[in-house]
């Protein structure tokens, strides 16, 4: 199993010695483990990418995977396996469905649902050996999973290999669970003191995090009465949520469900909803802060689908608590017409500018500071550097994900080996012959490795739900690093959509004036005519002038109002809240798993030496 030719997509790891890093080789994988020696590359490297398993045309990595001449066997067909995978048995469907999120079950869920088995560990550990390559299983992986399960059940003697159940099909039964486990929630409820009994499968959350304070001073408002009303917004904040609806429309056509807690029922929207209320929004408030709406792709995969889904919550949250557009008529009808697309081909929705029909009062136009730009200008000069910033630490932070989740799943593969040698190791003993049993030092050292295993296994579940706290931490970035992200975009669209013509007009205005003048002096028939119709015009110029300079006003008053009040309060609340709730998340992840290597160091200290 670990001695079979590497493919060549583990080629690229920047370590030579295995053991240095615990991400670049996998010991369940079919990919042979290098010769130790050399030292790591001095740089991080790169997360591997692991090939997918095609499990249905390959055998158990627990058999030799070469032939006698050195040659690589070839792969053997499973037609029944491959018919159940196509059609599978109503039973595996729900068991999904009960256990995955986001479309894939993890290893840690996975081990605990092999525990309901009453299986051997030696047979769980091949059973994971073939179908555990990655740190989650798809369907098919989660469904060959149950069939072998089943296959072991019904003949404790079979060899556990895909082969094997291909050829007890279709008369394989139905895999036999005590209690299938749930999928572990994102963040449960945490008891104030540990479980007296130490159970490696019982999932529930043993120790408190610390607890979190939202208390704030709040900004400087500096008399703003704008800023005044926005102090202390992170506490009335709508929370919207956008999830993935299983069923598509047509052959691709994904549909979200969106709910809110501030308003009653969920709805479905489409895609090209939110397109049509970012376009409509972006007319109406060329001058706010507007988030951006994440990209569209043609046969997305789920990965792709899941992010798009999280850049969607993330732009209907921004929409919906911003002092301005939380109250534009187009976003309230798009949280809360159940028939939208109706809707929007009953109604024609205005799209005039904001300024057509707000008016400034003279107190909001006396608040507008004079060096507005040079405020204006120094965040212009910051913004890249900000936004570059917090790029980094999302790509550092996803990469950090990326390491934990393979790290949940490496700690459940421990597990499971440990559970094998600890039902080997006593057998091992010379005195373990036909009709004996093995010395008092073997048993108690097999029950101190079956202790370790359980306390692996309490890791593994700790640090599958620790994975929310970085999820959510992630988010947090993403959503300071789409506030500048939105400024920038909107020094953009000042700098594009800004500019009027009353430079021309006011030019015009003076021509017109000059040739009435000159009219007047030469007095030649019908001047008066002419005179009236320059008089006219320039009443019209005049007219537009006016309108013109009021918009002018207007959007300094909005690029006032998006930089000293939303901009300025969210990017101080934002990451403080962030930093506080990461904070306290891994504080009490680290201070949970503390507790279980105390507790496995107490039950050790009985473990024989001789």
């Amino acid at each position: 199993m670990f001695n079979t030719p590497r493919a060549s997509a583990m080629q690229s790891s920047g370590f030579s010695d295995p053991l240095a890093s615990g991400y670049d080789v996998d010991p369940w994988s079919g990919t042979q483990s290098p010769a130790r020696g050399g030292t790591p590359a001095p740089s991080m490297p790169s997360m591997p990418s692991m090939p997918s398993a095609t499990l249905n045309t390959s055998t158990s990595t627990s058999t030799s995977a070469s032939t006698a001449n050195g040659s690589r066997a070839q792969p053997q067909q499973t037609p029944e396996l491959d018919a159940l995978l196509d059609d599978p048995p109503g039973a595996y469907i729900a068991l999904f469905r009960q256990l995955e999120s986001g479309g894939a079950v993890s290893l840690p869920t996975l081990q605990r649902l092999l525990a309901t088995a009453r299986l051997p560990a030696s047979v769980v550990e091949k059973i994971v050996g073939l179908t555990g390559h990655q740190a989650s299983l798809g369907r098919p992986d989660f469904y060959r999973v149950l069939a072998l399960v089943a296959l072991a059940q019904s003949d404790p003697s079979a060899e556990m290999t895909l082969a094997a159940v291909d050829a007890a099909l279709p008369g394989l039964p139905a895999p036999r669970l005590s209690a299938a486990p749930e999928a572990p929630p994102p963040r449960p409820p945490l008891p104030q003191s540990p479980s007296s009994t130490f159970s490696p499968w019982d999932s529930t959350p043993r120790f408190p995090p610390a607890p979190v304070s939202y208390d704030t001073n709040g900004p400087q408002t500096g008399g703003n009465p704008d800023a005044e009303a926005e102090r202390g917004f992170w506490r009335r904040l709508e929370n919207v949520t956008v999830e993935l609806c299983p069923q598509k429309e047509g052959w691709f056509l994904q549909k979200y469900r969106v709910s809110s807690d501030k308003r009653a029922g969920a709805l479905l929207r489409r895609y090209s909803d939110f397109v049509w209320l970012h376009t409509t929004l972006l007319q109406r408030y060329p001058f706010r802060l507007l988030p951006a709406l994440p990209p569209k792709r043609m046969n997305p995969d789920a990965a792709f689908l899941e992010t798009r889904r999280k850049g969607l919550q993330r732009f209907i949250n921004a929409l919906v608590n911003h002092p301005v557009m939380r109250d534009d008529g187009a976003l309230n009808v798009f949280m809360t017409e159940p028939n939208f697309e109706a809707w929007r081909k009953r109604v024609k929705v205005s799209t005039d500018e904001e300024s057509a029909s707000k008016r400034l009062n003279p107190a909001q136009e006396m608040a507008i500071p004079a060096d507005l730009e040079e405020k204006l200008d120094g965040l212009r000069t910051r913004l890249p550097g900000l936004i570059s910033a917090y790029q980094k630490m999302v790509t550092l932070a996803e990469r950090e994900l990326a390491r934990r989740t393979q790290g949940a799943a490496e700690a459940a593969r421990f597990a499971v080996a440990l559970g094998a040698v600890s039902e080997d190791m006593p057998a091992a003993c010379y005195r373990c012959v036909p009709g004996g049993k093995s010395c008092d030092v073997c048993q108690g050292t097999g029950r101190g490795l079956a202790t370790v295993g359980y306390a692996w296994s309490r890791l593994a579940e700790q640090r599958e739900r620790d994975l929310a706290t970085l999820t959510d931490g992630i988010e947090a970035l993403k959503r300071q690093r789409d506030l500048y992200m939105s400024f920038r975009d909107l020094f953009h669209r000042h700098e594009r959509l800004s500019r009027d013509g009353v430079d021309a007009l006011q030019k015009r205005v003076v021509g017109r004036q000059a040739r009435i003048e000159a009219a007047r002096q030469a007095a030649k028939p019908g001047w008066e005519d002419e005179v009236g119709k320059l008089t006219s015009g320039i009443e019209q110029d005049n007219s537009a002038i006016t309108a013109l300079l009021a918009r002018r006003v207007f959007v300094r008053a909005c690029m006032w109002h998006e930089f000293g009040v939303v901009f300025h309060s969210r990017q101080a609340a934002m990451a403080t809240l962030a930093w506080r709730a990461w904070v306290a998340g891994e504080s009490g992840a680290v201070r949970a798993e503390g507790k279980v290597w105390d507790r496995l160091g107490e039950d050790l200290e009985n473990m024989p030496l001789e």
